[in-house]
């Protein structure tokens, strides 16, 4: 009995008499009670489809048609999605709010908000007490402190680890922004999120200890060393001046007024460490006459050596801002009767389901699902799971007993082979009698190849020898290409339908980089009309 028979169950005994009792008294209950919950139930799921917070798939279209919003078959937008615009669309009332919702639900927040990633991955080597200053959107500088507390090992901390401390730090002090793991294939490393959408949208690394360790742009080239030695004294009107007086050429030639220092090796004394805005830089070269100059009057003279590579790093003030992206989605409202948009070609916007899309499974261990499948119906054959290398080439003279690497998986049985599946040398169905050992197989002497077949080409089983047939209901997950295109005329399309009688609208689509897709770097230069895999 499920719960909600059960329920119904206890409610029909609580309202009969207690003299009738018995097991046939209780399979009628029961049958009357399993009818009620089944109603009960439906009611529920009715109730539900009422409301655009609660309404799902057609139920959910109907009534957003209702406002005028219209769900797009072009595109996959999900119900979560396509709930929230109608929701937005219907209620905002701030023009250039309603279409910062709109770009950010259709094209993501790296395209709307100002993102600033490190360019050193995990992990990081950080001390207790590190800070790193910040400043999001031109406000205040925030200043976040790493405790060991935050971390498992704080001198190898992880690109999550930083970027949890970073958020919860700003959230504590009660300010925007935060940081996020991110790891594009070559390790992982911390990307600031500015939580401002649009043009004002900023984000700016001003110094810390941290940054020399994580080093959010923009690193100014320099080449000081373990051996390089510096003499500190005085400089022009009470500053502090960095004399190299030995050791390895620190080339300070790139640096320039405005930049920042970050001193952090403690071979200096503590008053001289820190995060210190350059003034002046002479870069001669020449030992004795090649110095920096940074604000910091509270410095003690002294003569040092360097230390250690990191301890002396000079960067120059970087605001990240989302026109500085190749591809950003943004709303300009300056003028009463103008508003201007810039939008990608293409948006996140795309099919995500089973069916209907595509999944591309970088490790096959992680699910055996690893669908979908593309299904060539007109070969007369399918290959299955059984499969192994040549070892040797194979002359198409003498081609009998072939040398693979573990030819235990085929059936030591008559069957056929498929070699180089998939590639310009595909052959097959070809023939085999049966497995003479863990490391050959015997091909029917009647078959003779076809091409010359080297070491390493992969040979496959045939599973079936005849045409697949799926079925056309979509239960074998056909694989699809999905127009991202149309999510971007969709929003197109909706921007307009919010936008105010008398208001000038202009669209600008921003398009990637032309390489591949058009003319380029020449008047001469032939376009690519080929799309190809392997």
């Amino acid at each position: 009995m499920s719960a909600e028979t059960d329920k119904e169950f206890q409610r029909l005994r609580k309202h009969l008499n207690n003299s009738i009792q018995g097991p046939n008294t209780d399979k009628i209950l029961e049958t009357i009670a399993a009818g009620t919950s089944h109603l009960i139930s439906n009611i529920e799921a009715i109730n539900e489809q009422l409301y655009i917070t609660t309404a799902s798939e057609r139920y959910l279209d109907q009534k957003m048609a209702d406002r005028g919003v219209t769900r797009p078959d072009a595109i996959g937008l999900t119900d979560e999605i396509f709930r929230y615009l109608g929701v937005t669309t219907t209620t905002t009332k701030q023009i250039t709010s309603l279409l910062s919702d709109i770009l950010e639900t259709i094209y993501g927040g790296d395209f709307t908000n100002a993102t600033l990633n490190s360019t050193k991955v995990e992990p990081y080597n950080l001390t207790n007490g590190d800070t790193l200053i910040l400043s999001f959107n031109k406000e205040s500088p925030i200043t976040i402190v790493f405790n060991s507390s935050e971390f498992t090992n704080i001198a190898a901390a992880s690109a999550t680890e930083v970027a949890n401390a970073i958020t919860k730090a700003i959230t504590q002090q009660g300010r925007s922004g935060s940081a996020v793991f991110k790891d594009d294939g070559i390790g992982g490393y911390v990307q600031l999120l500015s939580q401002t959408r649009g043009p004002i949208s900023s984000i700016e690394v001003l110094g810390g200890k941290t940054q020399n360790k994580i080093q959010f742009p923009e690193l100014v080239p320099t080449s000081s060393a373990l051996d390089t030695q510096w003499t500190v004294g005085s400089g022009d009107s009470g500053s502090m001046r960095l004399t190299w007086t030995g050791g390895t050429n620190p080339t300070l030639g790139k640096a320039k007024s405005g930049d920042y220092l970050n001193l952090y090796s403690t071979s200096f004394s503590a008053n001289n460490r820190g995060t210190f805005t350059v003034k002046v830089v002479n870069n001669t070269g020449i030992v004795g006459q090649t110095y920096i100059e940074v604000i910091n009057p509270a410095y003690n003279t002294e003569t040092i050596t360097q230390s250690v590579n990191e301890g002396f790093i000079i960067f120059r003030p970087f605001k990240s801002t989302i026109t500085q992206k190749p591809m950003y989605a943004a709303v300009y409202h300056t003028n009463p009767r103008i508003v201007e948009i810039f939008m990608p070609a293409t948006t996140k916007v795309v099919r995500r389901d089973r069916i209907g899309a595509a999944h591309i499974h970088l490790d096959e261990t992680l699910s055996e699902d690893l669908g979908p499948y593309i299904y060539d119906t007109n070969k007369g054959y399918l290959i299955g799971q059984e499969e192994c290398n040549l070892t040797l080439d194979i002359d198409p003279a003498n081609s009998t007993i072939i040398s693979v690497d573990n030819s235990s998986v085929i059936p030591d049985t008559y069957g056929n082979l498929i070699f180089g599946f998939g590639t310009a040398k595909e052959e097959g169905p070809v023939p085999y009698i049966s497995r003479p050992s863990s490391n050959s197989l015997f091909i029917n002497p009647a078959y003779k190849f076809k091409h010359i077949h080297a070491s390493g080409t992969n040979i496959s089983l045939v599973s079936q020898n005849s045409i697949f047939k799926p079925n056309l209901d979509g239960t074998d997950h056909a694989f699809y290409v999905t127009d991202v295109v149309s999510g971007r005329i969709y929003a197109e399309s909706l921007i307009k339908s919010v936008v105010a009688t008398g208001i000038t609208l202009v669209i600008n689509i921003l398009y990637p980089n032309p390489i591949g897709l058009e003319k380029w770097d020449s008047e001469t230069a032939t376009p690519w009309k080929k799309v190809w895999s392997e």
